[in-house]
C-alpha cells in the first residue's frame, strides 16, 4: 500500500526469563516464556486492522517468535536481518546489574551511567550499535518508500536507534523503557523529516489486564 510518507512499526520482543530475572541478553539466544508467548499473540490482533507490508526482524529466537504470529495473521514472509540483533554485551550477557557491579565495579558503573561515552565486551561501543541498526534502516527506506514496515528487534538497539533517528540527546538512552511487545512508531516523510508518532505503546497489554481484572 503506497503513501506519502513512510511508517516503521519499531517492536521489543516478548518477555523471557531472563527479562523477568533482569540479565544482560544481548546475543544469547534465549527463548520466550510464556508471558512472552501471550503477549505475541496480543501484539498480533494488535495488527490485525493494521496495514503492514513488510516485517524485519532480528534473527534471534526471541524475536523471531513474537514476529511469527503478526506475519501468520498478515501472510507476510518474515525479513531476517542482522543488522537488528540485539547489542553484544560479550562477557556481560547472562549476569545482573548488581552481579557486574561486584565483578567490574567502576569500569561497569561509568558504562551503565553513560553508556555512549565508555565501552564494553562484546560489540564495543554504542557508536558501533548505531552504525549497524542505522545501516538497516537505510536499507529498509530504499526498499519500502511509502510504505508501512514492522522491525521486530530488542530494547537496548531499539532506544539506540531511535535516539539516533530523532537526534536526541545521548543520554536519553538511561532515561527511556520499551516494554515488552511495545510499539514505537515513527513516520518518515518524503523529505526525510522523521516524527515519532508513539513510544512504548503497550495498549494491547494493558487492554488484556484490563478485561482478565473486569
Amino acid at each position: 500500500m503506497k503513501q506519502d510518507k513512510t511508517r516503521l512499526y519499531l517492536i521489543r520482543h516478548g518477555e523471557t526469563e531472563w527479562n523477568k530475572g533482569g540479565r544482560y541478553q544481548g546475543w544469547t539466544d534465549i527463548e520466550l516464556s510464556e508471558e512472552g508467548t501471550w503477549q505475541a499473540a496480543l501484539l498480533a490482533k494488535r495488527f490485525e486492522y493494521m496495514p503492514l507490508d513488510a516485517i524485519y526482524v532480528s534473527p534471534l529466537k526471541r524475536a523471531v517468535a513474537t514476529a511469527e504470529p503478526i506475519a501468520k495473521q498478515k501472510g507476510l514472509p518474515l525479513i531476517m536481518d542482522e543488522h537488528f540483533k540485539e547489542i553484544n554485551f560479550g562477557e556481560w550477557e547472562g549476569h545482573t546489574v548488581a552481579e557486574l557491579t561486584e565483578k567490574y565495579g567502576k569500569p561497569y558503573t561509568d558504562f551503565f551511567d553513560d553508556p555512549f561515552a565508555h565501552t564494553m565486551p562484546g560489540e564495543g561501543s554504542f557508536h558501533k550499535v548505531a552504525e549497524r541498526s542505522l545501516a538497516g534502516f537505510q536499507e529498509i527506506i530504499k526498499k519500502h518508500r511509502g510504505q508501512r514496515v514492522a522491525i521486530v528487534s530488542h530494547g537496548g538497539l531499539l532506544r539506540v536507534l531511535i535516539i539516533k533517528l530523532l537526534g536526541l540527546d545521548l543520554n536519553m538512552y538511561r532515561r527511556m523503557w520499551l516494554t515488552n511487545t511495545s510499539i514505537s512508531m515513527i513516520d518518515i516523510t518524503p523529505e526525510d523529516q522523521m516524527f515519532l508518532m508513539t513510544l512504548n505503546d503497550k495498549a494491547h497489554l494493558e487492554m488484556a489486564e484490563l478485561l482478565k481484572n473486569g
